[in-house]
């Protein structure tokens, strides 16, 4: 299994449709945008907040504090053994950029557990840790604005 997590994001959407409307090459604003989601997920595990809303993540039950200590992990939320964030890849095409994790646990922490699931390992509250936050938007937009300026260069 494996996660992926697509922006759809209007301003940004426009920015591209206007490259491809100029014939421009998106490889390299793509590059960029898969750079953007690496660091607002990088930063969403450092902040323990939403990449998208910058909402706190849900903190972590006093069960699960009380084992996680007992076990000895003192680290941040999603943090126990760091794989979840070392897991993270990226990609890009001419189309698109993406990120995503292949760990099979890492859209439930993305997503959160259903209301139907059992307590324990499943019925965990969405803790998102993949987006992007305004200043990967901000670098994107760049990216885009740099790319079209270069264009009209002689």
């Amino acid at each position: 299994m494996q996660l992926d997590f697509s922006i759809d994001d209007a301003a940004v959407r426009a920015a591209f449709s206007r490259l491809q409307q100029l014939g421009l090459d998106s490889r390299p604003v793509m590059r960029e945008a898969a750079a953007a989601l690496a660091d607002s997920t990088e930063q969403a595990f450092a902040n323990e907040r939403d990449p998208e809303t910058g909402e706190s993540w849900v903190p972590l039950s006093e069960k699960y504090k009380k084992w996680r200590d007992k076990k000895g992990y003192t680290g941040k939320i999603l943090q126990m053994k760091g794989m979840l964030s070392m897991s993270i890849t990226t990609g890009y095409s001419a189309k698109q950029g993406w990120i995503g994790s292949p760990l099979v646990y890492a859209p439930i922490h993305q997503l959160g557990g259903l209301p139907d699931m059992p307590p324990g390992p499943a019925a965990v509250p969405a803790r998102s840790y993949l987006g992007l936050d305004k200043t990967g938007r901000e670098e994107i937009m760049d990216s885009v604005r740099l790319a079209v300026s270069n264009s009209f260069v002689i």
